[in-house]
């Protein structure tokens, strides 16, 4: 579950921990940890997989200059190298209905990626395709990782019916899960075109998933929330965030409008929880697009996962493709949507701010956050 932008695993300020950023920095790792010698034939052959895994992601310099410009994770307090991977890949429990005759295991020697809670790490291959296994590095993660495997294997049975792809589990092991990489760019990284297209086919997906009923899982305590619950959060970032007078006034009104908005009173939604730009996959042909990171998964109000959709298109034909796509009691009444939309605005406004003072102005997820609030301050 991947992207060819250095984008793999990040998040809003704002994901699973509130106001920590969850962006990837793809640190190598190709020796042999913990004093135990590695077997030459397991070497060659994790280092022919990692040769096919790069020709797929194409680096690029420029991909590698985006990383940079993003803030680095904490400490792993659950360290990820090869021997902790090799030893996981040793008792993968296999999903039903999985072609595990058809998987060949080979674990590479060194990660495709490391975010905020997980390393993602090449481990063979299912009809050509690369798989990874996104494991833990902080156990503070491994909530999030269990929550992400209920709503995966839910969406499973539902999958027919969805817009976009998502990741599908293929195995599970000791805070880890194998899934496939996705190829692609993120919506975040997409040219202007490639944004368009992806956000509507979003707005279709967040509707169907709003009106799914929610599987047994955690609250999250930054997500589906009434907005007044993260007024600190709102006031912290923009008095960091460097706007100019008028900006910061409208992203206040913003902000004001949805605090005064009606507050979500019905049932709760199955949300995503962090839809941003950077957790959606643009495939790199013929195909659809895929919505990744489900471990921020929560139930409550919609509002918030349509502020990030506004992340990649604030326009009145993307909300009316959710509007059109939803089904969950009280979509069609006008008073509910009204409100809806205004709570949704002062969240896109709240993940702007956030993404600001997060990503540098050439990081694609700072160019999301800047692109929205200079929308906003049209």
């Amino acid at each position: 579950m991947s992207r060819t932008d250095g984008a793999a695993d990040a998040g809003t300020p704002d994901t699973g921990t509130p106001d920590t950023g969850k962006p990837d920095t793809g640190a190598p790792d190709t020796g042999a940890p913990d004093g135990r010698e590695s077997n030459a034939g397991e070497i060659e052959a994790g280092a022919q997989l990692d040769a096919a895994v790069d020709e797929r992601r194409s680096w690029s310099p420029e991909r590698m200059k985006v990383a940079e410009v993003a803030p680095a994770p904490p400490p792993a307090d659950l360290p990820v190298d090869i021997t902790r991977v090799r030893r996981i890949a040793e008792r993968w429990i296999p999903e039903s209905g999985i072609p595990w005759a058809r998987c060949t295991w080979t674990v590479g020697t060194r990660p495709l990626g490391e975010g905020w809670d997980n390393v993602l790490w090449p481990v063979g291959e299912l009809d050509g395709q690369t798989l990874v296994a996104r494991v833990a590095r902080r156990a503070s993660a491994r909530a999030l990782l269990s929550r992400e495997l209920v709503v995966l294997r839910f969406l499973a049975t539902q999958g027919a019916e969805l817009t976009m792809q998502f990741p599908r589990p293929l195995a599970t092991g000791p805070d880890a899960m194998v899934i496939p990489w996705i190829q692609g760019v993120t919506a975040a990284a997409a040219d202007d075109a490639g944004r368009a297209a992806v956000a509507r086919e979003l707005a279709r997906m967040l509707g169907q998933v709003h009106s799914l009923p929610a599987p047994p899982i955690e609250r999250n305590p930054v997500r589906g929330v009434p907005l007044a619950a993260r007024a600190d959060a709102f006031a912290a970032d923009l008095g960091r965030a460097d706007l100019g007078p008028g900006q910061r006034r409208r992203a206040l009104a913003q902000w004001e409008q949805g605090i005064m908005a009606p507050v979500w009173s019905h049932e709760d939604r199955l949300l995503h929880g962090d839809p941003h730009p950077g957790n959606v996959v643009v495939p790199a042909g013929p195909g659809r697009s895929a919505l990744i990171d489900w471990g921020d998964a929560t139930t409550g109000d919609p509002a918030s996962d349509l502020g990030a959709l506004l992340l990649h298109d604030p326009s009145a034909e993307v909300l009316g493709d959710y509007r059109a796509a939803a089904s969950w009691p009280g979509i069609e009444d006008d008073g509910v949507w009204d409100a809806l939309i205004r709570r949704a605005g002062a969240w896109g406004t709240r993940m702007a701010l956030s993404l600001h003072g997060a990503y540098g102005p050439d990081h694609p997820l700072g160019r999301s956050g800047r692109r929205l609030l200079g929308e906003r301050a049209g």
